[in-house]
């Protein structure tokens, strides 16, 4: 079974540092996650898919399944999906972690 751990080691060695950060992120921000491999990318999950991070050649995505909630409150936040949105983090050059942290430990909260 392919895990998290051994997809990121198959990821060119520039999007490896970032992507383990990122994962680093959302499972500090829930120690309890389900983490899992779907669609070739990890997946994070309660119960329902909550977050998703997707390498591309010069960044990745932080897929929030409910990001359109969150969008007004993080201008980082893109896209216009119904429900999904995402948060584009360069491999290269300057990224505000310490807002894609905050951004990922409000996805993962549970609702209220």
């Amino acid at each position: 079974m392919l895990t998290v751990e051994k997809l990121i080691q198959t990821l060119p060695y520039e999007q490896q540092a970032t992507m383990h950060r990122l994962r680093e992120m959302v499972l500090a921000a829930d120690p309890k996650i389900v983490e899992t491999v779907k669609w070739g990318n990890p997946v994070y999950s309660r119960g329902r898919n909550l977050v998703s991070l997707v390498p591309h050649s010069t960044y990745a995505n932080v897929q929030l399944w409910n990001g359109a909630c969150l969008a007004e409150k993080y201008k980082a936040i893109e896209g216009d999906g119904q429900t999904m949105r995402h948060v584009k983090v360069k491999y290269k050059g300057r990224n505000d972690f310490k807002t894609i942290a905050a951004i990922i430990r409000d996805a993962l909260a549970p609702p209220k």
